[in-house]
């Protein structure tokens, strides 16, 4: 069996590195007579490297590249991607083919008559999605986007080739739309090296006696801190001067200075901002050190990489109620639910840890057990 696995989308600024670097890790300890190709997009931020004789490391040239990036509009984008991932899975003889993101790609797997078939994980699925805000152009946009969420994975669906939709952590959804061809997989947690010699703490100056909420990843608007810094102006200042707001990730252009301007100047609680990507063994060490893991985005129903680092680490998490991490959270215990625009309960909650230390310590080893490298590996390089 020859299968080649592909995302030709890899920045080192959140999960995607992770999911082929780790995957990568997990084939090359298999015993197997499977052929493995790793088709990744050319970077100068990144190298994929195997010393085993069945994988082979395929990346797109710079000039290939280029093609891609010059395309203005996402489906042109997406057309261009999806010419190499055909070529290179006809020219290699594929059987069968794993796309670590399938949503680029809906529309050109319904245009194509494959002669391997394919597998691909589904990260924006309609089933899930609930209408933000009142009024009636909220409305509209929502029913809009479902119905073209809809009919563009029903439409890649009419290749017969495409065996296998894979929804992140979300076991109730391929029982809702058709459980021949939508699959459950775990979202993975990875492991990482902690950094020698490195305290959060003393790197920001942190009280030793203070409660450290960390906000991780890419910084926009449905990251929620707007209102998260809502709830931390409303506390009393006895309270306040016992917290501190770790912000880390890159920040959306403007997003940063709004961010600032919300942040009183003589607030009692401490703030710190970092708007960088760190390494891998900084975030591992990060969350290692802190003690509740804020996730109470808006718009967004998915499953999020975030709530398996803190069970890793046994840290609670405060997550929205609605969508796969509300699920999660409620069936794994870890951590708290609740409405992400009611400032009031994310006051509330944030003062409840605050108070009772006891209840920051949760326990993760379920999660880790269902949730490992294996269990996400295996069951996406399933052919059968």
């Amino acid at each position: 069996m020859r299968i080649l696995i592909t995302d030709l989308n890899i920045k080192l600024d959140g999960h995607k590195f992770g999911y082929v670097i780790n995957l990568l890790k997990y084939i090359e300890g298999l015993s197997t007579e499977n052929e493995y190709f790793i088709l990744v997009n050319f970077s100068t931020e990144f190298k994929l490297e195997t010393i085993k004789t069945n994988i082979k490391i395929l990346t797109t040239t710079e000039e290939q590249q280029l093609v891609i990036t010059s395309q203005k509009h996402y489906f042109q984008k997406s057309a261009e991607e999806w010419k190499i991932i055909h070529h290179e899975c006809v020219n290699n003889k594929i059987n069968h083919l794993v796309l670590m993101e399938l949503d680029p790609y809906q529309v050109e797997i319904g245009k194509t008559k494959t002669t391997y078939s394919i597998a691909g994980i589904w990260f924006r699925p309609y089933a899930r999605m609930q209408k933000e805000g009142p009024g009636l152009r909220n409305q509209i946009i929502f029913w809009r986007t479902i119905l073209q969420k809809k009919l563009t994975i029903k439409w890649a669906l009419v290749n017969k080739n495409l065996k296998k939709v894979f929804i992140l952590n979300d076991e109730a959804m391929p029982n809702w739309l058709d459980s021949r061809r939508y699959f459950y997989l775990p979202d993975p947690y990875f492991e990482y090296k902690l950094l020698e010699n490195f305290n959060l703490r003393d790197r920001y100056k942190i009280p030793k006696e203070n409660l450290i909420l960390l906000q991780f990843g890419n910084m926009d608007e449905r990251k929620n801190n707007e209102n998260i810094i809502a709830a931390l102006n409303s506390l009393d200042d006895i309270k306040a001067q016992k917290i501190t707001l770790v912000i880390i990730g890159k920040f959306k252009g403007g997003y940063l200075e709004k961010i600032k301007s919300l942040i009183p100047q003589n607030s009692k609680y401490q703030t710190i901002i970092k708007d960088e990507f760190v390494s891998d063994e900084e975030m591992e060490s990060t969350f290692e050190q802190s003690d509740i893991i804020l996730r109470m985005n808006i718009n967004f129903f998915g499953s999020s990489g975030i709530v398996g680092q803190a069970a890793n680490h046994n840290k609670p998490c405060i997550v929205s109620n609605n969508g796969v991490m509300a699920e999660q959270v409620e069936k794994y215990k870890l951590g708290s639910i609740i409405d992400p625009y009611d400032i009031s309960a994310i006051k509330d909650t944030i003062i409840f840890y605050l108070e009772n230390p006891k209840e920051r310590e949760i326990d993760g080893t379920f999660y880790k057990q269902t949730h490992d490298l294996e269990a996400f590996g295996s069951i996406l390089l399933r052919i059968q």
